[in-house]
């Protein structure tokens, strides 16, 4: 292999490495239940319903920067390099959105040892899209 295809597939893995990770490629990081022991079903279940939203608006916020940084490499590597430097203003949530759904797994293993009464999901927020602009006939 010369030198500038192992160059350019070398900074290739490095460019993907920095990509912001799906969201659903994103596993829960332990969090103990122990945390949640001394609280009462009421509180376990509110806290549940608040960390289902948490857990859905930064999964969200994830994906988005998952694709705006696969949008930005493509460019990138296809048609302008000089975009490749717009992936260092996307921010990785990997960490917050594993934490997250850690505290919603010990809620939820909370709830079942204190044999709490377990709310169904919340429903998940709809993901926002543009609408197409209106076209006018004149």
């Amino acid at each position: 292999m010369n030198r500038p295809t192992l160059s350019l597939i070398l900074a290739g893995a490095v460019l993907l490495s920095a990509c912001a990770t799906r969201p659903e490629n994103i596993a829960a990081r332990y969090v103990s239940p122990n945390t949640y022991r001394a609280w009462n079903c009421a509180q376990l279940q509110e806290e549940r319903i608040r960390l289902d939203g948490e857990v859905a608006r930064v999964a969200n916020l994830q994906r988005e920067n998952a694709n705006a940084d696969a949008a930005l490499l493509t460019v990138g590597l296809i048609i302008f390099w000089p975009a490749l430097i717009g992936m260092a203003a996307t921010t990785d949530r990997r960490e917050e959105l594993g934490r997250l759904r850690g505290e919603h797994d010990a809620v939820q293993t909370a709830l079942r040892e204190q044999n709490c009464a377990v709310p169904p999901p919340s429903p998940a927020p709809p993901v926002e899209t543009a609408a197409p602009p209106a076209v006018s006939n004149p």
